[in-house]
């Protein structure tokens, strides 16, 4: 097949001066609304606690974690602003995308310990089932940075209801681990009640030496009164019942690791734990990408930055089809099929990072004089 695909028709068009003179407002407006984002995005990354405050206790922050463990420039965020019961705080208290790690591709989320210290949030579960439904589909694993304190008490009832709510989550780990899919945990800082299911349900757990896991902590014993209700006495019981617990936390490394045997390997430093995540991902079977390339990657001749004077911020005006696909293909060339027929519907085969990639789309505007006589109507 190399005849066919290493060398493709060329299509496109430079612009011409006219053309980006007449789109300078449009971009205008584009790089505008682009600021707004990036502004709501860096506003939600400094939810919670500063960064130095957490450094300060000897912890990474979740995108210190991320910048760590994963490979340079291949970090891909999803759902930054997605939250759908407007949380206080702004956020779903996760922190999710795609990534590379050790070269392979993986869906990666981790609890953002600057927010409650990584609490369970209103509108956190319906995130959290966007991550695993990506990794269904696509068959890559997801990799867990554990870090979370339990339920944030006022919102339990937005948080464990309905059959979207938190629970569901770990059903679908045992979906994904039952379709092949592996899910790798590293785990940091107390983990009780529900941080305590999301450490045990993954099908790798490596923890740090300070961590612990425990679905009955004591943030739920604290919530129980010997008396079926509270009052002082009642409290100062429970205050006195729960101190041994502070003191010594249940679900500790030495439970877990050298009873339970939930935990893998235990390491000394964050970074330990990560770099374990890493050597984890190496173990992964996956196809090489030169295995499915018909091609070796090339960028395209016409840069990608020209679609903001192609595609009109208007949405209710049409763009030329063609020119802004030859802005995204592998040295702007394509294979149109049957390009006389319908020729209101592109329908073609072009090169994306060299690999195969089939393409349908929407020619916009007028038809053409000439247009097919099938065609018993007037349209657009």
């Amino acid at each position: 097949m190399r005849p066919y695909f290493e060398k493709m028709t060329d299509f496109g068009k430079p612009l011409t001066e006219q053309q980006i003179k007449k789109a300078e407002e449009n971009v205008k407006q584009i790089r505008e609304v682009e600021k707004t984002i990036a502004g709501a995005v860096e506003k939600v990354k400094k939810a919670g606690l500063s960064a130095e405050e957490i450094n300060k206790r000897g912890e990474m922050t979740v995108y210190q974690r991320l910048e760590y463990l994963l490979d340079p420039g291949t970090w891909c965020p999803l759902h930054t602003l997605f939250d759908p019961m407007d949380e206080e705080s702004g956020t779903t208290g996760v922190v999710d995308g795609l990534g590379r790690i050790s070269g392979k591709w993986a869906v990666i989320i981790g609890f953002d310990n600057k927010v409650i210290a990584g609490a369970w949030i209103a509108g956190q579960a319906e995130n959290i089932l966007r991550v695993t439904d990506i990794s269904k589909r696509l068959h890559v694993p997801l990799v867990w940075l554990v870090n979370c304190s339990g339920v944030k008490l006022p919102e339990q009832e937005k948080v464990y209801a309905n059959r979207r709510g938190s629970g569901t989550t770990f059903f679908r780990h045992a979906e994904l681990e039952k379709l092949g899919i592996p899910v790798l945990a590293g785990i940091y800082g107390t983990n009780p009640a529900g941080g305590g299911y999301q450490g045990v349900s993954p099908t790798i757990l490596l923890a740090h030496k300070n961590c612990n896991i425990a679905v009955g902590g004591g943030g739920i014993v604290s919530g129980m009164s010997p008396k079926g209700l509270f009052d002082e006495a009642g409290a100062e019981l429970v205050i006195e019942a729960t101190r041994k617990f502070k003191a010594t936390p249940p679900g500790r490394v030495e439970i877990h690791y050298d009873s339970t045997g939930f935990f893998k390997a235990v390491f000394e430093k964050e970074e330990g734990v990560l770099d374990a995540l890493k050597e984890y991902m190496k173990y992964i079977p996956a196809y090489d990408p030169r295995f499915f390339r018909v091609a070796e990657p090339k960028k395209p001749k016409l840069s990608p930055e020209e679609t903001n004077y192609l595609v009109a911020f208007n949405q209710k005006m049409a763009y030329n089809f063609d020119e802004t696909l030859a802005r995204l293909t592998d040295n702007s060339e394509h294979m149109e099929f049957r390009p006389g027929y319908g020729p209101e519907v592109y329908t073609g085969l072009v090169k994306i990072d060299g690999f195969l990639v089939g393409i349908i789309g929407n020619r916009q505007g007028f038809l053409p004089k000439g247009y097919p006589e099938y065609a018993p109507y007037p349209g657009v």
